[in-house]
């Protein structure tokens, strides 16, 4: 009997041991499972970040950055592309589209290669008018001699310049004529002045004006004989 107590006592005691030994081992297991789980996922987080791409490699741009940077190509682009700008085009696109990504630049006009830029070389006649109308003076001016002067500018214009804007220059030249008479009456002028409204006449191929406002210089100013032969020479040429 006592020994049958004794063995009833030893299996409870080890089933107790046993029990025990696989709990505390089961918790243990838990343990370190969370352990390697957490490693795992610090693990891929790290690889993760490792492989995305900079935000520094993208050049990423903020709002104003991006708008000032279109506005510049938009500008550069309306002018039309050259030797001198388009380096400066080409960066400026590269870091839009690298920096401002999403957004969108309008641009009405198609940017100008250099090649298309140096066949669209201006004509002589354009260029004439051009350099020309540089030496005009204001138009509200008081100065009747700049008016003159104007006149004579435009009569050049019209007769070296481009053929089908000869009208509209002759058309200005006689009426900076006008606005020069009305400042300063054809009987106070001199044999300068003369000298100018003739020439324009000459130049716009208006030869019976320039003979009546010769006419007109004999009896205001009575110049001298060889100005009236040189205005005369002039006017006949």
């Amino acid at each position: 009997m006592k020994n049958t107590t004794k063995k009833v006592a030893k299996k409870v005691n080890v089933k107790q041991a046993t029990e025990c030994s696989i709990n505390c081992c089961s918790t243990g297991h838990k343990i370190w499972s969370a352990v390697a789980l957490a490693g795992l996922f610090a693990c891929g987080l790290i690889l993760g970040l490792s492989y995305r791409e900079p935000v520094t490699t993208r050049q990423a741009l903020s709002a104003e950055q991006c708008d000032a940077m279109a506005n510049e190509i938009v500008n550069i682009t309306t002018q039309g592309a050259n030797a001198d700008n388009v380096d400066v085009l080409n960066e400026l696109q590269e870091r839009y589209l690298s920096g401002c990504a999403g957004s969108l630049v309008v641009i009405e006009k198609e940017p100008v290669s250099v090649a298309e830029e140096k066949s669209e070389i201006m004509s002589t006649c354009s260029r004439i008018e051009s350099l020309l109308k540089q030496r005009l003076w204001p138009e509200d001016s008081v100065n009747y001699i700049d008016h003159l002067t104007n006149a004579n500018t435009y009569s050049s214009i019209a007769e070296n310049g481009c053929s089908e804007n000869a009208d509209m220059y002759k058309a200005l030249a006689l009426r900076e004529l006008e606005i020069a008479t009305a400042l300063q009456p054809e009987r106070n002028m001199d044999q300068g002045d003369a000298t100018l409204v003739i020439d324009t006449f000459k130049k716009l191929d208006m030869q019976r004006e320039a003979e009546e406002f010769l006419d007109k210089m004999k009896q205001l100013i009575d110049p001298a004989t060889d100005f009236i032969l040189k205005m005369e020479q002039i006017i006949n040429e």
